[in-house]
């Protein structure tokens, strides 16, 4: 795994980022919380014509992945890896745009918990999810 820049939680990463629509809307460093929006297409609908679920984990796992990097010690940390991401889906998902917080809870030295909420365009709570990742120290 290569090193991540320092600005990498507000910069595009020219992938998963572009495909899932991220922009970020803020970040509230007291309350360690970020908020983001997501666009979702077509592509993304399954066989029932929802947004499929692993995508909505993936957003999940997003909101709380950069939290996490936005409040670490990125001079110490090179990034982390979800160690496990719970996921409670509270709603169906339809194409369209989502807005969603992360928050980090806690920060050790190698794990980091977070939870995240999202939410779809009426302002409906469609799924919440809470996760543990590994801090990747940086290489020297």
């Amino acid at each position: 795994m290569r090193d991540l820049p320092e600005d990498f939680a507000l910069a595009g990463d020219g992938g998963i980022s572009e495909l899932i629509g991220r922009e970020v809307l803020g970040y509230d460093a007291a309350e360690k919380k970020v908020r983001m929006s997501f666009q979702l297409g077509d592509v993304f609908v399954n066989f029932q014509g929802v947004i499929h679920g692993g995508i909505i984990a993936t957003l999940l796992d997003t909101l709380c992945g950069v939290a996490i990097r936005l409040t670490s010690d990125t001079e110490k940390y090179a990034g982390q890896v979800t160690l496990e991401l719970k996921t409670s889906f509270l709603a169906t998902a339809n194409p369209g745009k989502y807005v969603g917080e992360g928050q980090v809870k806690r920060i050790g030295k190698s794990i980091a918990f977070a939870e995240s909420n999202l939410f779809d365009s009426e302002n409906k709570h469609v799924a919440t999810a809470s996760a543990t990742f590994k801090l990747r120290p940086r290489k020297n």
